[in-house]
Parts: C-alpha cells; structure tokens; sequence
C-alpha cells in the first residue's frame, strides 16, 4: 500500500487568496503615493493582516498584473525599493 504524503503546493490556500490581487490593489491605492512608497516586505505583512499569505516573487508578479490592467505602479529606489501608485 502506497500512501502519497501531501506536500506543501496541495495544501489548501487560505479563503482569501484568491482576493491577493484585489487586496493588493486596495493597499497601494489607499496607502501610498509618492512621499509613502511601500516595500514589498510591507505589502507581504498588509496581506498577512487580511489572512493572505504571500512570497516576495509572487509580489514582483502581482505588481506586473496590476500594471497590465492600467494602474500606475511607479517603483522607487532609494536605500529600499518602494512602489507607490502614480496619479
């Protein structure tokens, strides 16, 4: 008798994931502007209030998306990289 062990990737998402996109939308909308950049680990850590786990590549992906869609996503580089949304 085989017993396949589930591996992480099988594990259930959390019920919000697939909202991931649309929160993160809603953090940089109302969060930042161009004096409030937000770093990626701050939007990792908003997620995780709104029960959304993320990983920093995930991040980079989302962030594309939301430029495909039209949103301006201006990145910032200073000693960090923060992204904020243009107007």
């Amino acid at each position: 008798l085989f017993i396949r062990r589930k591996e992480v990737s099988d594990m259930p998402k959390s019920p919000n994931q697939k909202l991931k996109l649309l929160y993160l939308m809603e953090i940089l909308l109302q969060q930042t502007d161009e004096r409030h950049p937000m770093t990626v680990p701050e939007m990792i850590a908003q997620l995780a209030q709104r029960g959304v786990s993320a990983e920093r590549k995930s991040i980079y992906g989302d962030l594309e998306a939301l430029r495909t869609f039209g949103i301006d996503i201006v990145q910032t580089k200073t000693k960090t990289t923060g992204y904020y949304v243009g107007s």
